[in-house]
């Protein structure tokens, strides 16, 4: 989900879809979680300065419509506790489905007076509320190479989260039995060897080089203890 620039929300527009339930999306395992990143942009959508945002947290929901709808409300409703400006266009990653399920949580909140549009993958095309069919744009449309731009970015942003999300999982599994070591060698030793397989593969030698002899030795012995 990407916001655009700023404003106050004029007024209302007749609903769309309110039942989550009803959206029919891809069915995740129960035990799945589906991650969402929001980020906003303003001056024709110039990542530099103005941009603001963060990995929203995992939202516990068995499918991606239903997940669009929860990433929405949580955002927006918490803009309405805390105050702020609105945006001037919502710009979200999908077709109608995901479209209808980010309306339908901005209803929920009174706020379906926001624009927001979806871009499917693929064929790139562009979704609204005011047209059942989609808009398809000239690939070299400067719209259209502004909502990839934004697109983008926010794909960008994700991969580097998950990125971490995946070190810090690695952080906190074998080597938090490590004796002796703590959070910041932990991530030291990550960072060099790219995770918990290229420590155990390391040679004294290279584990020497980054955290030093004896912690080489203790980390050396706790892989050696262990199948």
């Amino acid at each position: 989900m990407v916001s655009l620039s700023n404003h106050e929300p004029p007024a209302p527009p007749p609903p769309l879809v309110r039942d989550p339930s009803s959206y029919g999306g891809p069915v995740r395992p129960a035990s799945a979680k589906a991650p969402a990143v929001r980020r906003s942009f303003s001056e024709g959508g110039s990542a530099e300065g103005a941009k603001a945002g963060s990995p929203r947290s995992p939202v516990p929901v068995q499918d991606d419509f239903a997940a669009m709808h929860e990433v929405v409300l949580r955002r927006y409703r918490k803009l309405l506790e805390h105050g702020g400006l609105f945006p001037d266009l919502v710009l979200i990653d999908g077709g109608k489905g995901q479209l209808s399920a980010a309306y339908a949580a901005l209803e929920e909140l009174g706020l379906a007076n926001l624009v927001a549009v979806g871009i499917a993958k693929k064929e790139e095309l562009i979704y609204t509320r005011d047209h059942e069919d989609p808009i398809a744009l000239a690939a070299n449309d400067p719209a259209l190479l502004l909502i990839q731009r934004i697109r983008d970015e926010a794909h960008r942003f994700a991969v580097t989260f998950h990125r971490h999300a995946r070190t810090m999982r690695d952080l906190r599994s074998e080597l938090d039995d490590v004796p002796g070591i703590g959070p910041r060698r932990r991530k030291t030793l990550l960072t060099t060897f790219g995770s918990v397989a290229g420590v155990r593969r390391a040679t004294r030698e290279e584990l020497a080089a980054v955290v030093g002899a004896k912690t080489a030795d203790t980390v050396l012995a706790f892989f050696a203890s262990r199948p």
